[in-house]
């Protein structure tokens, strides 16, 4: 067939299905739209999503309702959505746990978050913190490596799980400094801090609501946070970095992903939405509630960018460790 044929027959097809799209995107959504989120009802990612569904629900005119697809460390739920039809209409929470951390402890995972899924956006920071026992022998960050230098092995710190969060970020904060602490994981925070408080460990990597009430009590001590940059909800907390290391920063993003191959049109309608309800006072003060920094400067290319720099980060830490999967 002649090339100039070819292109003729070829074009109008480019140029209805460009119009589909943006058709598509101009009435999306028509129905209810479901978003799935890979953890147990009640905790900070579940409800940072209910969060943002009632927004959406209000901002776009149609339902968005949170399904909880809890266990296999996010696996069944990530899985459930890249099999899901991609029109837009069913989405998943995910965060750095899911995107960087699993692949880091699995050699074989069901799913790639940036070749299953299409990056819709983030819309929060989730910051952890350094919280020692009310008896422990410092008041400050520099106090707290001082003492540890002082007496290696002598004290311990809780996580809420082998290769969580909470872990990786000690365990790169004790290599970069080159503390000894023994590391005594818990399934959940729900067990950590209790342990925390009791002081059946020295100190835990913990979230600003479980331990904000307890500091107050005076029963711990919040001594660093693991974002690059001072919490907005502890302006003079300082950071873990502060204490001489350069670029450390182990704050969790939060995004919403829906199924690859989804329009871009359609992803782009809902990056914009969540780039609106994010920065409504209401969410602002719901998310503050929770302990989450809504992020505004938002597209799904600084989603992606974020997923590949944290999958380096993470790998690094994981081998450091010796992280496996429970």
């Amino acid at each position: 067939m002649p090339l100039n044929s070819f292109r003729a027959r070829v074009a109008p097809l480019l140029v209805a299905c460009l119009f589909c799209q943006v058709t598509l995107a101009q009435e999306y959504p028509v129905r209810t739209v479901r978003m799935v989120v890979p953890y147990a009802a009640g905790g900070q990612g579940d409800s940072s999503i209910r969060i943002i569904a009632n927004a959406l629900t209000a901002h776009l005119g149609q339902s968005f309702v949170v399904e909880n697809l809890a266990g296999s460390s996010g696996i069944n739920a990530i899985q459930t959505v890249m099999r899901a039809p991609a029109d837009g209409y069913t989405l998943v929470y995910n965060d750095n746990g899911h995107w960087a951390i699993n692949p880091a402890l699995h050699k074989k995972l069901p799913y790639d978050s940036l070749r299953d899924l299409a990056p819709v956006g983030l819309i929060a920071q989730s910051t952890l913190f350094l919280v020692a026992t009310a008896s422990f022998p410092a008041n400050t960050l520099q106090e707290l490596v001082a003492a540890v230098k002082a007496r290696p092995d002598a004290y311990t710190y809780a996580s809420s799980g082998i290769g969580s969060p909470h872990h990786l970020t000690m365990e790169d904060f004790k290599a970069g400094l080159g503390l000894k602490v023994l590391h005594v994981p818990y399934k959940g925070s729900a067990l950590s801090i209790p342990a925390l408080v009791s002081g059946e460990v020295s100190m835990a990597i913990a979230s600003l609501p479980a331990v904000a009430g307890f500091a107050r009590e005076g029963k711990v001590k919040i001594l660093a946070a693991n974002s690059r940059n001072r919490s907005v909800f502890a302006p003079n907390v300082p950071t873990m970095g502060d204490a001489g290391i350069a670029d450390f920063d182990h704050s969790g993003g939060i995004g919403v992903f829906a199924p690859a191959g989804t329009p871009r049109a359609v992803i782009d309608k809902l990056s914009a939405a969540l780039t609106r309800v994010v920065a409504l006072p209401d969410t602002v003060n719901r998310f503050a509630a929770a302990g989450l920094e809504p992020i505004t400067n938002n597209s799904p290319e600084r989603l992606t960018e974020t997923v590949v720099a944290d999958r380096a980060k993470f790998l690094r830490i994981v081998r450091l460790s010796g992280a496996a999967p429970e």
